[in-house]
């Protein structure tokens, strides 16, 4: 439930950033949302988090779109349409995910304790 919540809330948080902000806005985003949550698979909830906000508006764009853009773009690089939205994704999830689990990391409580 509370990885779900995380998922969601990453997503959220992160395209309502990206509409006025650069694109790495999301790795705060991710970062703010694995500081909250702090569930055992940080990493796992802001990649997918942020790959399925970036697949999504990838394929928006895509779809709205009157010239066929991402098209020409997978042939300069070598790949089928599908596969660069993937790509883009993937490259996302990889942002989202670091970011998530730094976040987490830095919540983490300190013990208290001499440290020889």
């Amino acid at each position: 439930m509370k990885f779900g919540l995380q998922v969601l809330a990453t997503m959220i948080l992160g395209y309502a950033l990206a509409i006025f902000l650069p694109w790495w806005t999301v790795a705060i985003a991710a970062f703010l949302c694995g500081m909250i949550f702090n569930t055992r698979a940080n990493f796992g909830a802001g990649f997918l988090g942020i790959a399925l906000l970036w697949l999504l508006k990838a394929w928006l764009i895509d779809s709205t779109a009157a010239a066929p853009l991402s098209e020409r773009v997978a042939a300069i690089m070598g790949l089928s349409k599908p596969l660069l939205f993937l790509v883009t994704a993937l490259i996302g999830g990889l942002v989202g995910g670091f970011a998530a689990m730094t976040g987490a990391a830095l919540n983490k409580p300190k013990r208290r304790g001499t440290y020889y």
